[in-house]
């Protein structure tokens, strides 16, 4: 089986970034027999070839110009003609996996997407405008086109049934897992001093995730300055994350500027993926209060890390986290509030979710979800 796959950028951190290379990876170790199309943008096929390795079954081919190549004026030219060069490659192809909706082109010979999320498509302004506006106009169109979709939890599965019942039959849920490399291992706290964290030894609270508002990171800081004294003096909180819009930053720096006091407060940017599985390891607990989520990585590898969790109990975050966390509304600061008090006070307590939350991680992984995957192309190729 020949399959081809949009990699435009193989580096970063994002769920989606997470979805494909891992994907990509567990299928060639799975399924070594079939023949992996890796296409990339111009220049990135070094980048690629750092993500995915040299494996006989990988082949990488850098044909698509960058959007930008002629200039922010003709973007959107050069985006036709990535489609149109999209549709003619995949007649190469068995399959065409678009693993981002938005790199999916119609009139693709057996196209399948990935959907993450239609977070775009909710009223809450949690989505960019160009986003928003996208996928008003196209994520019809885009799914049914597709021979096959798949939906990263059955929350999203649901929530594009509900919005689009014709097409429950091409629905295939595949969910995410932690990367091996999120595990629970002994370690010190020396990594941490050149973060310019003061008291390495002191107990940390932890988020992880983009710096923006649906992440509801507002909560998690007003739920920590209204700790009660002795426990908040007790702790610290460590934020690690960035805003890919610089309103986003600004907005984040007004909340710190609002705290009574940003003492025992860190934002760190640019950890490396072995420190990040180290602050999980040595996390006190990670709170993950977010209003909406296509899946919530973040809750499964501070879980594979054996980090006691409190997340919300909206959107695919409790189907998720099952019961090896504590779930809160996100819309309810003084439940979250009490829910930190409780977990950081109850030793017992965070040894079960410890425990459970272990348990729970090992439920996902990558080789089931290429299996899964494998699946669903076979399907195609049975009824094409």
């Amino acid at each position: 089986m020949k399959i081809a796959y949009d990699v435009l950028k193989a580096k970063g951190y994002s769920g989606n970034q997470t979805y494909t290379n891992e994907l990509i990876k567990a299928l060639v170790r799975e399924f070594p027999e079939n023949k992996y199309h890796i296409i990339t943008n111009w220049r990135r096929k070094n980048e690629a070839i750092n993500a995915f390795g040299t494996h006989t079954s990988l082949h990488y081919h850098n044909i698509m110009p960058n959007r930008l190549v002629l200039g922010k004026k003709f973007q959107i030219q050069v985006q036709k003609f990535n489609q149109k060069l999209l549709v003619a490659t995949t007649r190469k192809y068995d399959i065409y996996h678009a693993t981002n909706p938005v790199h999916f082109p119609q009139g693709a010979k057996n196209g399948v997407v990935t959907l993450h999320d239609l977070i775009a498509l909710k009223e809450e302004p949690w989505g960019s405008k160009g986003s928003k506006e996208f996928y008003r106009q196209h994520i019809r169109s885009i799914l049914q086109h597709a021979k096959l979709i798949f939906c990263v939890s059955e929350y999203t599965a649901q929530d594009a049934i509900a919005r689009f019942p014709e097409l429950s039959e091409k629905v295939k849920v595949t969910p995410l897992a932690a990367n091996p490399v999120f595990r629970a291992l002994k370690t010190g706290r020396e990594f941490m001093k050149p973060y310019g964290i003061r008291d390495i030894e002191k107990p940390f609270l932890l988020f992880v995730g983009e710096i923006q508002p649906r992440k509801n990171l507002e909560s998690v800081l007003t739920c920590f300055s209204a700790l009660p004294a002795s426990l908040k003096q007790s702790l610290q909180l460590i934020i690690i994350g960035s805003a890919r819009l610089r309103g986003n930053q600004r907005l984040l720096e007004t909340q710190l500027n609002n705290l009574q006091s940003q003492e025992n407060v860190y934002q760190l940017q640019n950890v490396s993926t072995e420190d990040l599985v180290r602050f999980y390891n040595t996390a006190h607990i990670f709170l993950f209060p977010s209003f909406f989520e296509g899946f919530g990585l973040p809750v499964i590898e501070a879980m594979s890390c054996g980090c006691p969790v409190i997340t919300s109990n909206t959107s695919s975050l409790k189907e998720v986290a099952a019961d090896a966390a504590l779930t809160v509304s996100p819309y309810k600061n003084e439940e979250l509030r009490e829910t930190m008090i409780q977990l950081i006070e109850d030793t017992a307590l965070r040894d079960t979710c410890r425990q459970k939350g272990l348990k729970r991680a090992r439920e996902f992984s990558w080789s089931k979800t290429a299996h899964k995957t494998m699946e669903g192309y076979q399907q195609i190729l049975e009824t094409s």
